[in-house]
């Protein structure tokens, strides 16, 4: 059973901020981020003429938001080409909310980039500053997620897109759009904008059925595993990557490991909670009726008979 004294918030609590480091790369993600690094790369120089972009529209917790934040820390902490230092600006990585006006970003923009009038100006004068600064401060990738709340009709959601459109099509910034499945809309109405993204990227899910994605699954998951050892979240194998673990894993995540990832994180706090060594099928199972099965991943716990 669950304990809740002090020394177990404690234990948990720092189990749940080890846990938030642990990024597992596997070959789709690589892929994807290598597709970005060649658009990034290509883009080098290239000013003032039309610019490339990328897309992708995946499933919510299918890993996408972890991947391009991870892929955008690695190239800003990266030497410059010719050896210099890091450039913190290189790629700059943003999420829309649903209520966001175009100012509202170019303000969040011009923040990030360092602008110290960044919350002063009319809408006009700081989108001119945000085109200045992206290229006083040398950044060479814009991402742009969740721009599946650019879906619609209002003005603030076409003022945003004829902005970023813009970026493309003056050369200021190749511009990477991210969301989730209701950002197929988006793109299906923005045909013009498409033409200039390319073949979408894809973070197709893992099948049980074909021999090299149950190898990757499997990796995968034993990595996660051993991740959780070696920072001591765990102290001994949850054998996440043995049969029973791994066909419930499997089936419940329908093979996004990002959704691996949050199943694991629910069953691993349920049983740190309880001063376990490790995570057990009951902590698994606990985890699908209480947080998979409500998020929709799946309708049927695996775990149970």
């Amino acid at each position: 059973m669950p304990q809740f004294d002090e020394a177990t918030d404690i234990r948990l609590a720092d189990a749940l901020r080890s846990f938030k480091t642990i990024f597992l790369e596997y070959e789709r993600q690589r892929a994807i981020q290598s597709r970005i690094n060649v658009l990034l790369i290509s883009c080098i120089g290239i000013r003032d003429v039309p610019l490339d972009g990328r897309r992708l529209s995946e499933v919510s917790q299918a890993g996408k938001s972890k991947m391009l934040t991870v892929f955008r820390d690695r190239i800003n902490q990266s030497p410059m080409a010719d050896g210099s230092v890091p450039n913190p600006h290189r790629v700059l990585y943003f999420e829309l909310k649903g209520s966001q006006t175009l100012k509202m970003l170019c303000v969040m923009i011009l923040q990030k980039l360092g602008d110290p009038h960044w919350n002063e100006g009319n809408g006009d004068d700081v989108q001119e500053r945000v085109r200045v600064f992206l290229r006083q401060r040398g950044v060479q990738l814009l991402i742009i997620d969740e721009v599946q709340h650019l879906a619609g009709d209002s003005q603030n959601k076409m003022d945003i897109t004829d902005e970023l459109k813009l970026f493309l099509d003056a050369g200021i910034v190749p511009v990477v759009f991210a969301g989730n499945e209701k950002s197929k809309k988006f793109f299906e109405r923005n045909e013009q904008l498409c033409a200039r993204l390319g073949r979408p990227l894809e973070l197709t899910p893992l099948s049980g059925g074909l021999a090299h994605d149950r190898v990757l699954f499997k990796t995968f998951c034993r990595d996660l595993d051993a991740a959780m050892v070696a920072k001591s979240i765990t102290r001994a194998s949850s054998n996440l990557s043995e049969k029973v673990a791994l066909k419930g894993l499997l089936a419940a995540s329908r093979g996004r490991v990002g959704r691996v990832v949050r199943i694991v994180e629910v069953a691993m706090e349920h049983a740190v909670s309880r001063d376990a060594d490790y995570i057990e099928m009951y902590d698994l199972s606990h985890a699908i009726e209480t947080f998979a099965m409500p998020q929709r991943y799946v309708a049927k716990n695996p775990f149970t008979p």
